[in-house]
């Protein structure tokens, strides 16, 4: 597969690769065919019938295709590839539906729920049941009696409230109904208020619940997550594995740290994730690097490529990277409905999460109706990343829907994205007393250098700064020092409705040009830092005073749009800045202003003609 070239914010081509193999071996695993069996030889005529038996004889150069079907298992691979020419590959059958799952069905009856006087069946009382687990799906890990957090996290929640530490104590299992998840409450009497929801007795081997409408569980399929992961080796370090066109869902995984995901690459490198889809994780939907912060570095390393994956309702994050990650790309992803376990302030929550990232490149995807949690977040000592052409749409954080974060070693580059209803989580602690307002940014640039953020549409910010660029964690040291807020760029812009637009950590190695500004806020906020004392400006001041922004403009300005459809319309009444350049982006073919639209599609805007966001980004 041939790729364009993509500059890199340090002037280099990020380095792509794909797969190269040609398959000397194919294996098919088939569990509705009439003769599937795991004693078989795996032909297409005589196929397995576990994904795991494949797992087991996979050589390099050789792939598997599994045909329709649910298969409830955990496939552990046994061994990695050899490079990109003999790579092992586990396929979907083209045009089947195969769905690998982390639960079981409850074949048994459920009885009206007895035992607990609080859930008691009487005359009016909505309708209660129970139903006892089967002791066998539980081999070694139940988690059911499990707790959601390890013990040693215990000890950055003393501030919690305690509604957000109930939410840590619950236990990693989940429950569907007919596909939709129930809500764990953490006392029996809870259910009597709840509809859509269940609770576990101790010592985890029994369930009470209550559905919808008081519906009778015995007319649904219920289901319950038994496996903290569903695609994942027992043996670290595997490389150049694929997997193509799968479905992954109902993960039982513990909350970070460490990153156990539904689907993992257990530390290895160079793993192809495409074409999947991947719901229903009680943490993180797929991790990749070392997996938690105290594992030891190793080579080789990253070289990961995540492409055309829809992830989805996972509780804490979509995917995840705790260092390792260099090189990778991420691109053409929906990533939606992640952080409804509401646990944002144990900092593991986001869209997507790397930490350390060096020469990675995040393009082209979608990261949407996000809540608790930030859109895409690099913690951390990140070098030469583009966050390139992507959307962040109604999302609610405590931090950002971009978040770059203590990262001082090298540039870094945000442009050409479209950022649309960000909105603050506003949380309060033991004492009621509430945090800080400085979620719901779109970009938030804490304590970093050398970041660009360039040609963005910013869209309806309503709670905070659209670009924030501060000094909060100044007192942070890595890598012997901490952030300067120096040579950071804020440059071609838009900023609709958005009430307060830019802060800039300090006066000095700053640069904020070239930006067009909503008329309807102009006279609205801008924020200077450092040198003290803090100071807030209108677009007026802002010049007269720092000298930002001279090149840029105001106009009337309408735009609306729609995170599900992706259509977005927008015209202006007024001049256009004067584009200020961006190194960054010279010779890259992406050098347009405003935001994700060319300078022809400009020319449109004031002809009242709406311009539809379409897959990939920035094409009409």
């Amino acid at each position: 597969m041939s790729h364009e070239s993509v500059i890199m914010p340090d002037g280099s081509e990020f380095r792509f690769w794909d797969d190269l193999t040609d398959y000397t071996k194919v294996y098919h695993v088939a569990q509705k065919h009439f003769d599937a069996d795991d004693t078989n030889p795996g032909t297409e005529d005589l196929p397995f019938a576990t994904i795991s038996r494949a797992a087991e004889v996979l050589q390099p150069a050789e792939k598997v295709i599994v045909h329709a079907g649910v298969y409830r298992e955990w496939v552990t691979p046994a061994r990695g590839g050899e490079g990109n020419s003999r790579m092992i590959a586990y396929e979907a059958a083209a045009g089947q539906d195969v769905c690998l799952k982390g639960s079981e069905v409850i074949a048994t009856k459920f009885a009206p729920s007895c035992g607990w006087c609080d859930i008691e069946p009487t005359k009016g009382r909505p309708k209660v049941w129970m139903v006892d687990l089967a002791e066998e799906w539980f081999v070694g890990y139940n988690p059911f009696s499990a707790r959601n957090i390890f013990p040693h996290y215990l000890s950055f929640i003393n501030d919690w409230t305690p509604a957000e530490t109930n939410r840590l104590l619950l236990r990693r299992g989940l429950v569907f109904a007919d596909g939709r998840r129930l809500r764990q409450v953490n006392w029996p009497r809870k259910l009597t208020e709840t509809q859509g929801a269940f609770w576990v007795e101790e010592p985890g081997l029994r369930i009470h619940l209550r559905l919808w409408d008081d519906a009778d569980p015995n007319e649904v399929t219920v289901e319950v997550s038994a496996r903290a992961q569903v695609f994942a080796p027992r043996t670290p370090h595997l490389g150049y594995i694929r997997l193509s066109g799968f479905s992954f869902a109902h993960a039982a995984d513990c909350f970070p740290v460490p990153q156990r995901a539904m689907v993992s690459s257990y530390r290895g490198n160079h793993w192809i994730i495409e074409d999947c889809r991947l719901f229903h994780a009680n943490a993180v939907g797929v991790d990749l690097g070392k997996e938690d912060w105290g594992a030891s570095s190793y080579e080789p390393r990253g070289g990961h490529i995540v492409r055309r994956n829809t992830i989805s309702d996972c509780g804490v994050c979509g995917i995840a990277g705790p260092g390792c990650v260099d090189d990778t790309l991420v691109e053409d992803n929906v990533i939606e409905r992640i952080g409804w376990s509401d646990v944002e302030r144990i900092w593991e929550c986001a869209g997507l999460k790397f930490h350390e990232a060096q020469n990675v490149l995040i393009r082209r995807n979608i990261f949407r109706h996000i809540t608790n949690a930030s859109g895409a977040w690099l913690d951390c000592l990140n070098r030469n990343c583009r966050i390139t052409r992507n959307v962040f749409a109604d999302i609610v954080t405590t931090l950002g829907a971009c978040y770059h974060e203590k990262s001082h070693d090298g540039p870094n580059l945000i442009d050409g994205n479209l950022f649309w209803d960000i909105r603050n989580a506003r949380r309060t602690t033991r004492t009621e007393a509430e945090i800080p307002v400085r979620g719901g940014v779109a970009c938030l640039i804490d304590c970093c250098e050398s970041v660009t953020v360039a040609h963005n549409f910013f869209g309806r910010v309503s709670d905070h700064f659209a670009v924030s660029m501060h000094l909060e964690q100044s007192d942070r040291i890595l890598s012997g020092r901490s952030g300067l807020c120096r040579r950071q760029k804020v440059l071609n812009n838009v900023f609709f409705d958005c009430p307060r637009q830019i802060i800039l950590g300090r006066t000095e190695e700053n640069i904020s040009d070239g930006n067009l500004f909503d008329a309807k806020h102009n006279s609205a906020c801008f924020r200077i830092d450092f040198p003290p004392p803090q100071t807030h400006q209108n677009l007026q001041g802002w010049r007269e005073f720092f000298r930002f922004d001279l090149h840029s403009s105001s106009a009337r300005i309408e735009a609306d749009f729609d995170p599900d459809t992706l259509r977005f319309t927008w015209k202006i009444d007024g001049e256009l800045p004067t584009c200020q350049e961006v190194p960054e982006l010279h010779g890259t073919g992406d050098y347009a202003y405003p935001g994700p639209l060319s300078p022809v599609q400009c020319k449109q805007i004031n002809a009242d003609k709406g311009i539809r966001v379409s897959f990939p980004l920035g094409h009409a």
